[in-house]
C-alpha cells in the first residue's frame, strides 16, 4: 500500500481540484471506481493526514467549509501564477488520468518523448547546490561524443524535450544541452555562486524556443494567418507577446515582439500557405528566400 500513497495523494488532489468542491462521501464513492482502490473507503482520519500530506509536497492546501462540510482546494493565486507548480499539478493530474484508462490502452495513442529521467535528479540537485557537473554529450551535429564541465544554471522543458542552460568553467558563453543526448553525468565536488541576476523566463523571454542566437535582436513581427488557423493560434499563441490586432472572416493579423530565429522560421514554414510574413521586411525575404530554395528543389526534376 505505502508504493501506491504518493499516486493516493495525487489522485484525491486532481479529483478535488477538477470537481471544484466535494464531500468525503462523493469522493468515496469516486474512489471505489478509481485503478487504486483497495476495498476499503478513505476514512476522515486518514483524509486529513493525506490533506497534510499533499500541502507538504506541493504547498497547495485542501480546505473544508464548515457550512456544508465539503472540500476545495483553496484559492491560490500563487499557484495560477506559479508556472512551475501549476505544471507539475497538471502533470500528473493527466497521468492520474491515463492511468485510470490503462484498460484502454489499444484506444489511447501516446506520443514518444525522449528520456531524460536517469539525469533529471542529478541535475536538479546541482541546481540546487550550486556544484559543477561533468557529462558526455553526444551533439547531432559532431560523429563523436564530446566531454563538458558545466555550472548548470537552470532547466527548461521545450517541445518534449529538457535542456540544461548554464556556462562552461572556462567560457564566459551560455550553453545549452539537450539532457536527452548525455550518456554519463557526475556531479563534482567544486561548486559556483549562481547569479542573482539570471533568469531563466526572463533570459528567454524575447524568444520563441530553446535557440539563442548571439546577435540577433528582438523585432516587430506582423504575420497574416488564414482564417483556418486563427482559432488555432487564439488557443494556443505561438508567444507571450502574441497579439490579434486585426480581424476579419477571410483572416487575422497577429503581432509579436521576439527574436526570429532558426526554430521561429521553421514553426512559421510549418503552418505551410495559412502564415504570411508582412514585417519586418527581413524576415519576409528570408521567409521568400526558404520558399524560392523548396521549390527548386522540388521541381529540378521538371527542368
Amino acid at each position: 500500500m505505502a508504493k501506491n500513497l504518493f499516486a493516493r495523494y495525487i489522485w484525491e488532489l486532481t479529483t478535488i481540484y477538477r470537481v471544484g468542491r466535494i464531500t468525503l462521501k462523493e469522493l468515496n464513492e469516486r474512489w471505489q471506481n478509481c485503478y487504486l482502490y483497495d476495498g476499503k473507503d478513505i476514512p476522515r482520519r486518514t483524509f486529513d493526514y493525506h490533506r497534510k500530506e499533499i500541502e507538504m509536497l506541493f504547498n497547495l492546501n485542501i480546505i473544508c467549509d464548515k457550512h456544508d462540510n465539503t472540500y476545495r482546494v483553496e484559492d491560490d493565486d500563487d499557484y495560477r501564477n506559479g508556472e512551475l507548480r501549476q505544471w507539475l499539478v497538471n502533470s500528473v493530474a493527466v497521468s492520474s488520468i491515463v492511468r485510470e484508462a490503462e484498460d484502454l490502452g489499444s484506444r489511447i495513442a501516446l506520443e514518444h518523448i525522449p528520456s531524460s529521467e536517469p539525469f533529471l535528479p542529478n541535475i536538479i540537485q546541482a541546481l540546487r547546490e550550486n556544484k559543477v557537473i561533468s557529462f558526455v554529450y553526444q551533439s547531432f551535429d559532431r560523429d563523436t561524443p564530446t566531454q563538458h564541465t558545466l555550472m548548470p544554471y537552470a532547466l527548461k522543458l521545450f517541445r518534449q524535450r529538457w535542456y540544461i542552460v548554464g556556462k562552461p568553467l572556462d567560457d564566459e558563453r551560455t550553453l545549452i544541452f539537450a539532457t536527452d543526448r548525455i550518456s554519463t553525468l557526475a556531479i563534482e565536488e567544486k561548486t559556483f555562486k549562481y547569479p542573482k541576476d539570471f533568469d531563466i523566463n526572463e533570459y528567454y523571454s524575447d524568444s520563441f524556443g530553446i535557440i539563442i542566437e548571439e546577435g540577433v535582436p528582438c523585432e516587430h513581427i506582423v504575420i497574416k494567418v488564414a482564417s483556418p488557423q486563427v482559432k488555432y493560434l487564439r488557443s494556443l499563441p505561438l508567444h507571450s507577446s502574441q497579439r490579434e490586432t486585426v480581424t476579419t472572416p477571410e483572416h487575422s493579423i497577429f503581432e509579436y515582439d521576439l527574436k526570429p530565429t532558426y526554430d521561429f522560421e521553421q514553426e512559421l514554414l510549418s503552418h505551410r500557405e495559412d502564415f504570411e510574413v508582412l514585417q519586418p521586411e527581413s524576415l519576409r525575404n528570408r521567409m521568400k528566400a526558404i520558399v524560392q530554395n523548396m521549390y527548386k528543389r522540388y521541381c529540378a526534376d521538371a527542368s
